[in-house]
């Protein structure tokens, strides 16, 4: 029998209708719906229909709200943008039992591959039809041989450079295998941790551990360390686990672990703990293969033995009761060593000298952390392309406690982004001055996020640059050129006095597009010496720079800025994937500008560029 993601279940258990709604979210409502709009635009099908779809999808996508809660008030559904009498139908079928035969009966009508071939830039949803049709590709290493083969250049539409574009973005997608984006791996685990507590109401404490937690920017398996006050209740769990929702296969379980992979082939893990030996098992579970294994090392030396179980005495193995993560390093004679780092990569030795015990010590003392950063310099409104009007977008930042938001709505070359005409960024600036009037407690600075042209130059002139308070810029097109203009053409950004930071350097997107031809390290050195900024960007579809990209920019002594690029109200919880980058990284808080407070930010952007570094070099000897 089937359950709703079309997992084998217990023979005879039927998915009940909570658990198809837990399964129904967002995300998971908002995918059904694009691929419908997909697979009715490789058939040919009314264009309104695919547009209604599509629409559907991303309103759903939108909502501040899980979908979900309202499915039984039709005239609630009624009102969300673009949901029509058929979209409400549609969407009570889907949530209630978990499937929508519209969707099905397209997959019957449409060769395999068509929804993975559309993953790829360059391919639309035609293109997909033909090459799985008449080509029989259904997967991406079909795809990368056909365009090797030249097979793949028969197709209507498909140059040899198009060909070559998408095989560079195919050949990441085979590179990155079955792994998963560190935002939808962090997903999946709140979502079976959220499901568990509601179903196991004796679990104590439950984390996610492994590379998820360490925020490796791709992530094939979810390790869970949970612990129960009640040793009966261990069997529970781990039985409560192997019949969520989301379950495919079964691969092992016992009374105090289980693991199980879904239908996307991640695979999920669980380690069923005592109280007391949560945080000892929690270290264990989170660092790397090589991080563990010192530790055992560490932790023989000094009598005690550390494994999944927790940690113990090496003779008489008894449980060694120890409260907290930082706990357990002091007992190993470390510092603390923060989750991310934690991958034997100089991390122990740097926790292992100078400084005491009870902290993070030595080298370690002043690597960023979560509560260090004060503000966001990269949003969007719906001037541009965000979904949120300004003052919703202002109110989110404020109840998330930034002491300030720079609203960086887009320059007109972003076409498909709305991008501001010169006029229009006039009448931006002066709503975000009147809105930071009447908004206590947060402040706003005027800003652009600004398009780099293909030919270097930049889409305001100075003197409106000028006028703005942080000017923020990056690459949307021509993302095609070789590896000189590319570098090039970031490099002559930075030497524009008014650009204060570069985001998103490399463009690429997790899971979907491969970064551009670009000689990093002459980009970041050209940071050093033009005094410009480059971004973390915190989306999890982005990640950019990269966590690699990031520790050879602090070799050359770059500054940061860590930022969201928020385009809806919640996305500022993203700052969270930034800073575990930056910590990757090893970024030191005073490396960061939006560790400043505003009236130190807003001294840094006024002085010139070439005086900005060596403020930054003066902060971080205070």
């Amino acid at each position: 029998m089937l359950g709703q993601s079309g997992a084998p279940r217990t023979p005879g258990a039927k998915p009940s209708r909570r658990d198809i709604l837990l399964s129904m979210d967002n995300s998971a409502i908002s995918k059904v719906f694009a691929d419908v709009a997909v697979l009715m635009q490789a058939k040919g099908e009314n264009i309104f229909k695919v547009r209604a779809h599509s629409k559907a999808s991303d309103a759903v996508r939108s909502l501040p709200f899980p979908i979900r809660d309202i499915v039984d008030d039709a005239d609630r559904l009624g009102e969300i943008p673009g949901f029509g009498k058929v979209i409400v139908e549609k969407t009570q079928e889907l949530i209630r039992t978990g499937r929508l035969g519209l969707l099905e009966r397209l997959h019957e009508e449409v060769p395999d591959g068509v929804l993975l071939l559309v993953q790829i830039p360059g391919i639309g949803p035609k293109t997909a039809m033909n090459a799985a049709g008449e080509l029989g590709i259904s997967s991406f290493e079909q795809l990368a041989a056909s365009i090797e083969s030249g097979a793949f250049e028969k197709l209507p539409r498909i140059s040899k450079k198009v060909a070559l574009s998408i095989l560079r973005h195919t050949n990441v997608r085979i590179e990155q295998g079955s792994r998963v984006g560190l935002g939808r791996a962090t997903e999946a685990a709140d979502s079976v941790m959220i499901e568990l507590r509601d179903r196991c109401p004796d679990i104590a404490r439950i984390e996610v551990g492994g590379s998820v937690r360490r925020g490796a920017e791709l992530v094939d398996d979810i390790n869970i360390v949970c612990a129960t006050g009640d040793d009966g209740a261990a069997a529970l769990v781990t039985d409560a686990f192997t019949t969520l929702g989301n379950v495919r296969d079964v691969l092992a379980h016992d009374e105090s672990s289980a693991r199980f992979d879904n239908s996307e082939g991640l695979e999920f893990s669980i380690t069923v703990v005592p109280v007391v030996a949560f945080a000892a098992a929690l270290v264990y579970a989170t660092g790397s293969i090589a991080h563990g294994t010192r530790l055992e090392q560490i932790a023989e030396e000094v009598g005690l033995r550390l494994d999944s179980a927790g940690l113990h005495d090496a003779k008489s193995g008894d449980a060694v009761e120890v409260a907290t993560e930082q706990g357990v390093y002091e007992r190993l004679g470390l510092g603390f060593i923060p989750p991310e780092l934690r991958e034997d990569s100089g991390e122990i030795e740097k926790a292992s000298s100078g400084g005491s015990a009870g902290g993070t010590v030595g080298g370690l003392s002043g690597i960023l952390k979560p509560g260090d950063i004060r503000g966001d310099l990269h949003s969007h409104t719906n001037w541009s392309d965000g979904r949120f009007p300004m003052a919703e977008m202002v109110a989110a930042a404020r109840e998330r406690g930034f002491e300030y938001l720079a609203i960086t709505d887009h320059s007109p070359s972003a076409t498909i982004a709305n991008g501001l005409e010169p006029d229009l960024l006039i009448a931006h600036n002066d709503a975000v001055r009147e809105m930071n009037d009447g908004t206590p407690g947060l402040r706003l600075l005027t800003g652009t996020e600004m398009d780099i042209k293909p030919d270097g130059s930049l889409d305001y002139d100075d003197e409106l640059l000028a006028d703005l308070d942080i000017v923020i810029a990056s690459i949307h097109s021509g993302m095609e050129q070789d590896e000189a203009t590319m570098t090039q053409r970031v490099i002559a950004a930075m030497e524009n006095p008014h650009v204060d930071v570069i985001c998103h350097l490399t463009a690429r997107l997790l899971e979907r597009r491969a970064p551009v031809m670009m000689d990093v390290d002459a980009v970041l050195e050209a940071a050093v010496r033009t005094c410009t900024v480059m971004e973390i960007n915190a989306s999890p579809d982005r990640l950019d720079l990269s966590a690699d990209h990031v520790k050879r920019a602090v070799e050359l002594g770059v500054v940061f800025a860590v930022s969201t690029d928020s385009h809806r109200t919640w996305q500022f919880e993203n700052m969270r994937f930034g800073v575990q980058t930056a910590i990757r990284g090893w970024v030191e808080a005073t490396n960061v500008i939006n560790t400043l407070h505003y009236v130190e930010l807003k001294a840094f952007l006024e002085l010139p560029k070439s005086e900005r570094y060596e403020f930054n070099r003066f902060r971080g000897q205070q």
